[in-house]
């Protein structure tokens, strides 16, 4: 089998606003074979610039776009491809776009070998210790108190027991913040999860203030509160913060995960599947953070593709106890699958078809196709 072309359908929806969505704008791939098997894959990134990285010709033996590296190689020699992908654009990757195009392209190979032996990836990977994950609803936090009640309490009757606020008005003032968080647990009661997601970074004071108030609410874990970056900041608030502190969805490559939990003193990873480098990648990281007592919970805003490459690979983890979902109303996570991933009393199934177990709707692809 040989690849014989990589596609790269950028998807957008009509009206892209500046909030923390960043499933507004994808790049879907495909990889083509000599045998008629299309992989799927996603890059969990600016669209535009991933199309580039995987087009780009040849400038240098270490900077080279991806699909000419890869057209002709068997797409079943997945480790070898990686590493091929990696030493081929060391000079302007390494990190960032580059490497959610290489989580595309890996995902892709994936769904390929798991389509040729009619099996779903989980298998080939030794077998899922689950079949299904509890979801928990991650949305965008509205500007108010209000709103926010309103939509946990929406999320609940839905049938999840967990939520997740993000973004949107978080952010300004942590009392305001932590007062929120605990009119929505008088709101929800004792038995729903609530997470929250700072989106960008706050004052290390902040965020210690955050990791010491919402403790009284029973949070189940304060996310992002501090730049990606600062690993003495994620020290300190470790040390002292009674909330569990997460991060984790900007990193790329195993090697940042190793100095958040090392330096960061981090007890909860969330490495992005279309961002870090791809399904064995994370299952890497996760080999790193489970002897170690340390939690990966992944990070998973975007499509269905995103979606079920998340949970094959939680279910193979030994112990994740949530799969982010998506709850907005966006289409192009309702939609884009003519199998949409839909969770039932806040359970989600693990899938079982073969490779991710998905089939992309191409008359949604073809009504939100993007091409600036």
């Amino acid at each position: 089998m040989r690849i014989t072309d990589i596609e790269g359908i950028m998807v957008r929806l009509p009206e892209v606003q500046a909030i923390g969505d960043g499933c507004q704008s994808i790049l879907i791939i495909k990889v083509h074979t000599d045998e008629g098997i299309t992989g799927i894959g996603e890059a969990h990134t600016n669209p535009l610039v991933s199309k580039a990285v995987l087009e780009a010709p040849l400038c240098s033996i270490s900077s080279t776009g991806l699909k000419p590296l890869l057209i002709g190689e068997d797409p079943r020699d997945i480790n070898r491809l990686y590493d091929l992908m990696l030493r081929r654009t060391q000079t302007y990757g390494r990190r960032g776009a580059v490497m959610h195009v290489i989580s595309g392209i890996e995902i892709a190979l994936w769904d390929i070998l798991g389509k040729a032996l009619n099996q779903p990836i989980h298998r080939l990977l030794g077998g899922a210790r689950r079949d299904r994950v509890p979801a928990y609803a991650s949305d965008l936090a509205p500007e108010t108190a209000e709103g926010a009640i309103a939509l946990a309490l929406d999320h609940r009757a839905a049938g999840y027991k967990a939520v997740k606020l993000g973004w949107g008005g978080l952010g300004g003032n942590p009392r305001k913040d932590a007062a929120m968080i605990g009119e929505i647990r008088r709101a929800v009661g004792p038995d729903m999860d609530i997470m929250l997601d700072m989106g960008f970074p706050v004052a290390l004071e902040h965020a210690i203030y955050l990791g010491q108030a919402l403790a009284e609410h029973d949070v189940y874990f304060l996310e992002e509160p501090l730049s990606p970056d600062d690993l003495s900041g994620f020290a300190r608030l470790t040390a002292v913060s009674p909330t569990p502190i997460a991060t984790g969805e900007k990193e790329t490559s195993r090697y940042p995960f190793i100095d958040l939990v090392e330096r960061g003193g981090l007890r909860i990873i969330q490495p992005d599947v279309a961002r870090v480098g791809g399904i064995a990648e994370t299952l890497r990281i996760a080999s790193f953070a489970e002897p170690r007592g340390v939690r990966v919970i992944p990070h998973c805003w975007s499509t269905d593709i995103l979606v079920a490459a998340t949970l094959h690979v939680i279910g193979l983890i030994k112990d994740c106890p949530y799969l982010e979902l998506n709850a907005t109303t966006n289409p192009l996570r309702t939609r884009l699958v003519t199998s949409p991933i839909r969770q039932v009393d806040g359970i989600v199934g693990i899938p079982n078809g073969p490779g991710l177990g998905i089939e992309l709707d191409e008359g949604t692809i073809a009504r939100y196709r993007w091409s600036p």
